[in-house]
């Protein structure tokens, strides 16, 4: 099971939130926020994109010597394996007020990922989950330009991921994730890791740290 290392992930997510806000340095948020999932799990490896302002625009990396300042995203999506499983989730998080475009955006993000959990069962297929997510950016004039999620595992990342050419299907047993991001003016993505079960797909993160977008709002 994951729920250990998601357990711990909210954990450092929550400190983050507590703990720094504008005028800190990108570099101390992430060796503190990697050290406090290492305090709790004892044992564990690291996978993750770690994104201050600009730099969010390009998906992926980590941002080095950034200061954050009042308008900036910091995007943290993070695999952590224990006990041979990994898990990966994502959140963003805005330091100071969100503007209309970000809170809108953020907003559109969310409904992307309800729709995606909305076919997310055993038996569908993977193009099925990235249609559902994507549909969403199309009602609003975008498009997803990465997966909308994959299987996890063994490894961070596992196939099938959810794309629109992928015609693997979820099976019951099988941990999965819904990711959708948007990246203009800002980057923001938000990840979520579910169980297949023959019920459909548990939520294993959002119930840790929802997304309501009062939680992500560094004061």
């Amino acid at each position: 099971m994951i729920t250990k290392q998601l357990s711990c992930v909210a954990n450092a997510f929550k400190e983050l939130k507590s703990e720094y806000k504008a005028g800190v340095s990108c570099d101390i948020i992430r060796k503190r926020f990697l050290s406090s999932i290492k305090k709790q799990l004892k044992e564990c490896s690291f996978k993750y994109d770690f994104l201050l302002g600009v730099d969010t625009l390009n998906i992926d990396g980590v941002s080095k010597g950034a200061i954050l300042k009042e308008g900036d995203t910091l995007l943290i999506d993070i695999s952590v394996k224990h006990n041979g499983v990994w898990c990966d989730v994502c959140r963003t998080f805005f330091v100071g007020e969100p503007t209309k475009f970000q809170r809108d955006t953020f907003s559109m993000i969310v409904r992307s990922i309800k729709a995606g959990e909305k076919v997310l069962k055993a038996g569908v297929k993977a193009c099925d989950v990235y249609n559902a997510v994507n549909g969403v950016y199309q009602e609003s004039g975008y498009s997803l330009i990465h997966h909308a999620g994959h299987k996890i595992g063994s490894r961070a990342l596992l196939q099938p991921q959810f794309l629109m050419e992928k015609q693997g299907k979820v099976k019951c047993g099988e941990y999965f994730t819904i990711e959708s991001g948007l990246y203009k003016n800002c980057g923001i993505r938000l990840e979520n890791d579910y169980l297949i079960t023959e019920n459909g797909a548990d939520n294993l993160f959002e119930g840790l740290l929802p997304l309501k977008i009062e939680e992500y709002i560094l004061r």
